[in-house]
């Protein structure tokens, strides 16, 4: 009878230990449950600028200014407007109406005193037909200034390629504009 119970007894040890590895090996370990699809619309990391055009160009002259100097510093290879590169401090635009096309005087840092104002600036005339001519004087030469010319039609499509809309719209705010009747 002893034998007999070892043996049952060892029967119901098998089949429980068979039924426990195959429930386990039949569970699935828990996971966070899957991710569900959105119906919310996927907004892009970056915001899309609208383009910059001539007409808002010529409708914000604070943008306008910003983006002549903008090209001018990336764009153009007149050496003494790579002084107006540092945008973190701005510019001041002195505006000259007495010239024909006005005369826009470029300073480095927007809040700029008089009294540092020692060497002759970078300009550019603005024609009403859009035309752009960027002036520099060279430090300590008797040559010719150089000059370069573009139209705000091309400054802005170069930007709008660089998808620079938004930087230069930022700038802007980083500008000051005096205008002076003559001189």
């Amino acid at each position: 009878m002893k034998k007999r119970i070892i043996l049952l007894s060892s029967i119901i040890l098998i089949i429980g230990l068979a039924l426990a590895i195959g429930l386990l090996a039949h569970h699935k370990p828990t996971t966070s449950p899957a991710p569900q699809p959105s119906t919310k619309a996927v907004t892009p990391k970056h915001k899309i600028s609208r383009p910059l055009t001539v007409t808002e160009l010529n409708h914000n002259s604070q943008l306008r200014d910003t983006c002549i100097i903008y090209f001018a510093v990336k764009h153009t290879k007149l050496q003494r407007w790579q002084e107006l590169s540092d945008f973190k401090l701005g510019w001041q635009v002195e505006r000259y109406l007495k010239h024909h096309p006005d005369k826009y005087l470029v300073w480095p840092d927007k809040n700029i005193t008089s009294a540092e104002k020692n060497l002759e600036p970078n300009w550019f005339k603005l024609t009403t037909t859009g035309k752009v001519t960027y002036d520099s004087m060279i430090v300590h030469s008797f040559r010719q200034d150089q000059t370069a010319t573009t139209t705000l039609a091309k400054i802005a499509q170069q930007l709008n390629a660089e998808h620079k809309m938004a930087t230069v719209r930022h700038l802007s705010h980083n500008l000051n504009q005096l205008t002076h009747k003559n001189k």
